[in-house]
């Protein structure tokens, strides 16, 4: 997906795909402090434990998803959204097909989302 960074809108929802065997991401946008990425999860699709070194955060667009924030468990649906700080253990299961916007500071790197999506 192309982005842009200056005066032209965007959208979260242009060329939706989703896979069945993994949460696919997309960069949408950056801004001079952050990058906004687009998740898109299929029903039942898990990201496994990890932590962001940076504060992110985390924004349903369309669905249902179980977030679980250092083993407490929150249904989160369209509309729901939670910042989460810099080194905070986290997981989620998509419950139905999910679009999830994450915000990331500038200085992260979209190539540590896409391993952490990818299990490495």
């Amino acid at each position: 997906m192309k982005t842009k960074t200056k005066n032209t809108p965007l959208s979260l929802y242009t060329a939706l795909v989703f896979d069945k065997n993994k949460p696919l991401v997309a960069l949408i946008l950056e801004t001079p402090m952050t990058k906004e990425l687009r998740i898109c999860l299929f029903e039942g699709v898990i990201i496994k434990d990890h932590k962001s070194p940076f504060p992110i955060v985390i924004h349903v667009q369309e669905g249902t998803m179980e977030l679980g924030v250092e083993g407490d468990s929150f249904a989160m649906v369209k509309g729901d959204l939670i910042c989460l700080e810099g080194g905070v253990m986290h997981n989620l299961k998509a419950l139905e097909n999910t679009i999830v916007r994450l915000s990331i500071l500038k200085e992260d790197k979209l190539e540590r989302v896409e391993q952490v999506i990818n299990g490495n």
